[in-house]
């Protein structure tokens, strides 16, 4: 049996990043990095399955069927575009009411 751990046809976990020499950097040296926020529409599951989750993995972002583990429950996805604009809120618990 091989040591390399594979998740699904296509996909490698890997246990660390490659080393900083091995990214792209700007003009003063710095690292350059990317930023991606991902919504994800997971339909009809268990109310308690999200809040009870303390870990999950996202991958295949840049394939047809991305995946997504919480906890031991894997899903399969697909992209679909968004038509108009998408505004995301967060719970000011401080905020005056």
């Amino acid at each position: 049996m091989s040591s390399d751990k594979r998740l699904s046809t296509g996909f490698r976990q890997v246990d660390a990043f490659d080393s900083d020499d091995n990214y792209e950097r700007d003009e003063q040296g710095e690292i350059i990095e990317e930023i991606s926020y991902v919504t994800l529409d997971l339909g009809p599951v268990e109310p308690s399955l999200v809040p009870s989750s303390s870990t999950y993995r996202l991958i295949g972002l840049d394939t047809p069927t991305p995946f997504l583990q919480l906890s031991g429950t894997i899903f399969q996805g697909t992209h679909q575009s968004l038509l108009g604009t998408e505004l995301l809120f967060t719970e000011d618990k401080g905020w005056p009411h």
